[in-house]
């Protein structure tokens, strides 16, 4: 974990790599290359994720079919805009 090694920052970046790297063993490396190295070893950023697994069609299109209606309606009668 960083905490334990005493990196300024808690998530792992390249320049924390960076800087670990310099301390345990001296060496320098730029931030660019360290990003190349850790692409290089397969450490990559995480992705984002195009869908969500515990999406239900069925809970969504409710608020959707009919609680919208209502809630448009409502602000029809009262001049407000949604």
């Amino acid at each position: 974990m960083p905490d334990q090694l005493k990196l300024a920052c808690a998530p792992w970046t390249r320049q924390a790599v960076s800087e670990l790297i310099e301390a345990v063993y001296g060496v320098r490396l730029t931030v660019r290359n360290m990003g190349k190295y850790l692409k290089r070893w397969g450490f990559t950023p995480p992705q984002p994720l195009n869908k969500t697994y515990e999406q239900s069609p069925a809970a969504v299109a409710k608020p959707v079919n009919e609680e919208y209606p209502k809630i448009a309606t409502q602000a029809r009668q009262e001049g407000a805009e949604i």
